[in-house]
């Protein structure tokens, strides 16, 4: 599935703090649990896509947690990480994809 194609979005989605981790209900019924940490290494920002295209070494905590979520739009989430990063935006289809590798 490409990032680009149109997914609609989860009924639900709850920041799970004492897990760590971000639930993503969808409306076909997947139900899937995104780490913070996942989220933090999948953000594709300029800056971290430049990071990783030239093999700059990231370094970023196995802890890191998601301060706060805010709706993109319509389109998707941005996520404020504990480490201050902020930038990513996590559109739908992208945050779908994420579930279904670990469905």
């Amino acid at each position: 599935m490409s990032i680009h194609t149109m997914v609609e979005p989860p009924r639900e989605v709850r920041l799970k703090r004492k897990l760590n981790a971000l639930e993503l209900s969808w409306p076909d019924g997947l139900t899937t649990q995104l780490s913070c940490l996942l989220l933090r290494k999948s953000c594709a920002c300029s800056h971290c896509t430049q990071a990783k295209r030239t093999g700059r070494l990231s370094l970023i905590d196995a802890d890191v947690r998601v301060e706060s979520v805010e709706l993109s739009g319509v389109s998707g989430l941005q996520f404020h990480f504990s480490d201050g990063h902020y930038r990513g935006l996590y559109p739908w289809a992208f945050l779908r994809e994420l579930s279904e590798q670990l469905s």
